[in-house]
């Protein structure tokens, strides 16, 4: 009876203690693990056949509710798409705005967000393009209109406010990327001003281009900063088949200074007919600076 007492009591001191496995469970109220994802979840293409968006819409789900993830920057998301996932993600909501028209036009590069964790205390969108401003614009060799979208939000579990910015940077234009690259890195930091910066995103560049190289001067790779290393597929860009191989890097997170990153990975989760997306999600657990 004392034994039972004794590993009792042990065990009431563990966990009043904040005795929990790295990065679940229990931690400081500033140091609240941040969960976040980039995800292109691929356009509805009926001509994708049995891959076409109404066979994966809940496998898109299940790989955000089962991660568990609080904010998640997607890209290629048609109007009806973003309205079906926010029906299958209670508790989340969203901000974007589609490319076409600056409305509901084209595909968005929304950010999607727990709100039990993060309040939206600001946001806009804008164009990669040389007038930024003007919804619709295409920018030096792109084949189409390309946005950022952004948002200062502030972490309910340890308020204090970061911002961030999700995008995708076009599939032609080489210049386009470059020049993406620094109108995004300048912009970022602007409206970030002093605030934690994560930026999401399908860049269409791999870490050998121009346009990364950029990026990478301005804001540093998630998993460069891994203290797990990296877990998963090297590339991030495959096919929808299972067990295909993805053969380009293109999809990333980048944090500002004095973002910690706890782990970081590429889910190539697949199921017997296939993945979720061509597009395998990137998924990093961050600590941001204290408030």
């Amino acid at each position: 009876m004392r034994l039972l007492l004794l590993i009792g009591l042990l065990l009431l001191v563990g966990c009043s203690a904040g005795v929990y496995p790295p990065g679940r469970g229990a931690a400081a109220p500033e140091r609240q693990p941040l969960v976040v994802m980039s995800l292109n979840i691929r356009y509805d293409n009926p001509a994708d056949g049995q891959h076409a968006w109404p066979n994966r819409r809940e496998r898109v789900a299940q790989v955000i509710r089962f991660h568990d993830v609080h904010l998640v920057g997607a890209q290629e998301a048609l109007d009806h798409q973003v309205a079906q996932l926010m029906e299958d993600l209670p508790g989340f909501a969203w901000t974007g705005v589609g490319r076409t028209d600056g409305k509901t036009g084209g595909e968005y590069s929304p950010i999607f967000y727990r709100t039990d964790r993060l309040e939206l205390v600001e946001d806009g969108t804008f164009w990669l393009s040389t007038t930024p401003d003007d919804p619709g614009s295409r920018g030096w060799d792109a084949a189409l209109p390309r946005i950022a979208t952004w948002g200062r939000f502030r972490d309910r579990a340890t308020g204090g406010m970061f911002f961030a910015i999700n995008t995708h940077f076009d599939h032609v234009g080489e210049e386009a990327r470059t020049q993406s690259a620094r109108l995004i890195s300048q912009r970022a930091r602007e409206l970030a001003g002093d605030l934690p910066i994560v930026m999401t995103g399908d860049f269409n560049a791999e870490p050998d281009s121009a346009a990364y190289a950029t990026l990478s001067a301005a804001f540093l790779d998630a998993r460069d900063l891994s203290q797990t290393g990296h877990f998963g597929p090297d590339g991030t860009f495959g096919t929808f088949e299972p067990r295909s191989e993805a053969a380009r890097r293109i999809d990333f997170i980048f944090v500002g200074e004095g973002v910690e990153v706890v782990r970081e990975a590429t889910l190539a989760h697949h199921w017997e007919s296939g993945h979720a997306s061509d597009h395998w999600p990137v998924l990093a657990e961050l600590v941001l600076p204290p408030p």
